[in-house]
């Protein structure tokens, strides 16, 4: 459910594309609703057609320049993957779901049934066209990710393999309330933005450049001037993503008030479909993107997938986002060419499934190193109790500290990567309105692979209150960089001033490697401004806890 930028960069780099045949249709999905999609066929094909790789957006799948004119090569949703795609020798088609860009119909919530079945008559489309073999493979990252692996819910035989890259597989704790702590900023300004798109506005989140270039989405073969497309901008009503949003705290919440249950809404609920697919299912995520590695565990523990990666880079897999310092330049970037190479052998030869024995590939950050295996690695637990110092005496003493409404880790985090921002790795050691637990100094390497926990005997001056929890390495130089985090609401139906109860934290999943003699911290804080709710929303909020009574526990593995 992220965002994606059209830049100039994007634009220039598609006037040097490949030789291709482009034609705007309209794809017909049922009595009323045509699709507009953009078909962009490589000049020279066989015979026998082409194999054909499907995305499907929610954003524009192409824009119309200023002054009629564009690209040579329209760009899909996301990088120029269609270029690679052209290049070895697939044919791509790009649509506007329903209600959405230049298609007809309403676009009533994220991948509604509506929707989900569409992708059906697309399929049937695509294969009994003359340039198409009938086989067909579906990609795209975010929202797009999402439509590609749905497709794969219809069962239908062309569709032979997926690779969705940075979904959310629960939408509710992975997007919209991680932890049951209501993610305030990226709902406004997802929900500004697609709207703004929907109507033929240029979005304020497009760079400010592409404003004096652009002026709306391409238009359909169908609709030279416009005049359609003007009308079906003009009809449609405001989404109101972020109105329903705003009473979302977990999957069993309905989103808005005329909406089903969020956990009615994406993978999670076509579980079953995805189970017994027959298509090769892959999915791409990233420790330090939004929950997406969460996605990615919590897909493969569901449905078994066939591939599964989890890496280091941003939402748009161009940049790292790596909080650990790393010996080459691009370990933690996702390369394009392994996308082609992947629909190479599953779509394009023979299909066939990944070679079992690198199943599941991972990112260890401080190693700098990907490693490969046919399962995720089996893990222990191991516990820290906290201590503010390492010298600290362990007597069971009550700490206080008051959460004055101060932000704790900024603007550009790993749950606004998908607004396209870049993840800020800054130095946390004089981080405002933190409680901070060092612990001991490592005595031999340490591996992490997975999600932690924190476990606290504590309570707030207030009966509703949010808490949030970060997991932070200290360098052989002193430097804090943070690792991992969770977060939950602590509620209770009075207030109270003693330790008795425990408040439990889930760390989100991560993998790292520490050297000997570095530290792990703990900090503690009650907001995370300007990405999360706060509860109270003013107000000072006075923690008590026991730290020999609270512990991190973190599931540690040894390498083979």
């Amino acid at each position: 459910m992220r965002y994606i930028i059209y830049s100039l960069p994007l634009v220039l780099a598609a006037c040097g594309a490949p030789p291709a045949v482009v034609s705007r249709p309209a794809i017909p999905v049922d009595s009323a609703v045509r699709l507009a999609a953009d078909v962009i066929l490589p000049t020279e094909r066989p015979a026998a057609g082409v194999p054909t790789i499907l995305l499907q957006t929610r954003y524009w799948r192409s824009f119309r320049m200023r002054g009629g004119g564009g690209p040579a090569l329209p760009q899909g949703p996301r990088e120029p993957i269609v270029a690679r795609l052209i290049e070895a020798g697939f044919g791509v088609v790009i649509t506007d779901v329903r209600g959405t860009g230049a298609s007809d119909g309403r676009w009533e919530r994220p991948w509604s049934p509506a929707e989900v079945r569409d992708m059906r008559a697309v399929l049937d489309w695509i294969v009994a066209q003359p340039w198409s073999n009938g086989t067909v493979g579906a990609t795209g990252v975010s929202y797009e990710g999402t439509t590609a692996l749905l497709a794969a819910a219809s069962h239908h035989p062309a569709l032979k393999s997926v690779l969705a890259r940075q979904i959310e597989w629960q939408l509710a704790d992975e997007t919209l309330a991680p932890g049951g702590v209501r993610n305030a900023l990226f709902p406004e300004v997802w929900g500004r933005t697609v709207d703004a798109l929907d109507h033929g506005r240029y979005p304020d989140m497009f760079p400010r450049l592409g404003k004096l270039l652009i002026s709306g989405v391409a238009r359909r073969d169908d609709d030279p001037d416009g005049k359609q497309q003007s009308a079906r901008e003009a009809a449609r009503t405001t989404s109101g993503i972020a109105a329903r949003a705003r009473t979302v705290y977990s999957g069993a919440d309905a989103f808005g008030r005329d909406g089903p249950p969020v956990d009615s809404i994406g993978p999670v609920a076509y579980a079953d479909a995805l189970r017994t697919s027959p298509t090769i299912l892959a999915l791409w995520g990233s420790w330090w993107d939004g929950g997406t590695a969460d996605a990615v565990l919590r897909a493969d523990s569901s449905i078994v997938l066939a591939h599964a990666v989890i890496g280091g880079w941003t939402h748009e897999g161009d940049a790292s986002a790596t909080p650990l310092p790393r010996r080459t330049r691009d370990a933690s970037i996702v390369h394009l060419d392994s996308v082609v190479q992947f629909f190479r052998r599953t779509v394009r030869d023979v299909p066939q499934r990944p070679e079992a024995a690198s199943r599941v590939r991972w990112y260890e950050a401080g190693s700098d190193t990907w490693r490969f295996a046919v399962s995720w690695p089996r893990t222990t637990s191991r516990v820290w109790t906290l201590q503010q110092t390492p010298q600290a005496a362990s007597h069971d003493t009550v700490h206080t500290f008051i959460a004055r409404g101060q932000a704790t880790t900024g603007r550009n985090t790993r749950w606004t990567t998908g607004l396209a921002r870049p993840v800020d790795i800054t130095e946390r050691a004089s981080a405002r309105d933190l409680r901070s637990y060092t612990l001991s100094p490592l005595a031999d390497t340490l591996h992490v692979f997975g999600a932690g926990t924190f476990t606290c005997a504590m309570t707030a001056s207030v009966p509703d209150a949010t808490l949030h929890v970060y997991v932070e390495s200290i360098s052989a130089h002193g430097r804090v960089r943070l690792l991992s985090e969770g977060m939950t609401r602590v509620r209770r139906e009075t207030a109270r001033h003693d330790t008795n109860d425990a408040v439990t934290v889930r760390i989100r999943p991560v993998a790292f490697a520490l050297p000997t003699g570095w530290r792990l911290r703990v900090s503690l804080a009650s907001e995370d401004r300007p990405t999360f709710e706060r509860i109270p929303a003013t107000g000072d909020v006075t923690w008590r806890l026991h730290p020999t009574r609270c512990t991190l526990t973190l599931p540690v593995y040894t390498p083979t």
